[in-house]
């Protein structure tokens, strides 16, 4: 059976965190077993080889996270009618994926795979519910990556859509992560910026559901003398890098920008734990947490009662904090930083969890059966 799927995104990847890094991930995964095509409204990074095609619209600015990008939508059509691609994935929350699946021939299955709820913009859902509502009658399943997805989601119980969800486990590529793969300058520069202390990770894009302010004010309340490696950038950056000098942290925080996959796995074999500090539901699973506990270290992250917390186990792998709570955050901070025989016990723990359940092969396997099936209704 002939499977080909079109992707549908916000960005093309880098950065590797995130959904960006989850689609990078799934469809060099597929691409030697189903030919992929990711179609997002963001091309600068658009030429790089890959294993998969991939089509950039132009993106005409942003508003409320969106990128403008309305060629997205004559893009897919075109693949789609060229008959290049037989069936539309799209990653959710993106309107243009939804608009796409919404003009979608009704003989091309659709899958939507559910990455979180839209949660800042309140106002904008008022209108938007209409067509969000619209894309869930269309798919045809629903992904998610943990049960936790779907019991924590709001917008996923506006219609009865739970015979259209399917497990599918976001696959963490471990082969990238392996100490052989770490780029050794770097590992060196970071171990020497630690200077003995404690090394603390975080990952993503500095964006206002990620809660980096938090943690800036949590490491200067901190008792231990930790320092924190920052991997990624954002339009809050300039902001975060003004409150670490504020706060008379330059000398413990590194503001490391976007990074190569080598450089990022050495960010992850350099620190002692890691840290997802975000406030928000937006945050549904936390890929970078699951990468640094695949490394074998333990992670600090806010209670959501969602994917994050179905990954980052509480007491076993982990210590969740109320979010926002700063004191409490110092405060877990300050436990691992101190107890290197607790950091040992979650990071063993949280090695064996994600490695048994969050495998590459685990998520291609299930994906390409998800698209057998689909496609074999149709054929």
């Amino acid at each position: 059976m002939r499977i080909a799927p079109l992707h549908v995104a916000k960005y093309v990847p880098p950065p590797y965190a995130g959904v960006e890094g989850h689609v990078d991930t799934l469809l060099q995964a597929l691409a030697p077993h189903a030919p992929c095509t990711l179609v997002a409204g963001q091309g600068q990074n658009a030429g790089q080889d890959r294993p998969y095609r991939v089509l950039a619209a132009r993106s005409w600015g942003r508003l409320a996270s969106v990128t403008m990008s309305p060629g997205v939508l004559p893009t897919v059509r075109r693949e789609l009618r060229s008959g290049r691609c037989n069936l539309l994935h799209i990653h959710a929350p993106n309107p243009w994926g939804d608009l796409a699946a919404l003009a979608c021939p009704r003989d091309v299955p659709v899958v939507m795979s559910w990455h979180s709820d839209i949660v800042r913009q309140r106002r904008l859902m008022l209108a938007w519910r209409h067509v969000q509502r619209a894309v869930l009658e269309r798919v045809d399943r629903i992904v998610v990556f943990t049960p936790a997805h779907y019991a924590s989601s709001v917008q996923l119980h506006q219609r009865d859509v739970a015979h259209k969800v399917v497990q599918v486990p976001a696959g963490i590529d471990f082969a990238h992560l392996a100490p052989e793969h770490a780029d050794a300058q770097s590992l060196a520069r970071w171990r020497q910026f630690a200077a003995g202390r404690p090394l603390v990770l975080t990952v993503g894009r500095h964006v206002y559901y990620k809660g980096y302010a938090y943690l800036l004010e949590a490491l200067a309340r901190m008792r231990e003398e930790a320092a924190l490696l920052m991997v990624g950038t954002g339009p809050l950056t300039p902001q975060l890098q003004a409150q670490a000098q504020a706060l008379g942290l330059s000398g413990r925080v590194h503001f490391a920008g976007e990074v190569t996959v080598p450089v990022l796995a050495a960010a992850f074999q350099a620190c002692d734990y890691f840290c997802l500090p975000s406030v928000e539901p937006s945050e549904a699973f936390g890929i970078a947490s699951a990468e640094a506990m695949a490394c074998g270290k333990p992670t600090v992250v806010c209670e959501l009662g969602n994917g994050v917390n179905h990954l980052n186990q509480q007491g076993r792998t982990s210590l969740a904090v109320p979010p926002r709570d700063v004191p409490a955050l110092a405060d877990a901070l300050d436990l691992l930083a101190r107890d290197t025989a607790l950091r040992a016990r979650l990071g063993a723990a949280a090695a064996t969890w994600v490695r048994g359940e969050f495998g590459i092969d685990a998520m291609r396997e299930r994906m390409l059966a998800l698209y057998r099936s689909l496609l074999d209704g149709r054929a």
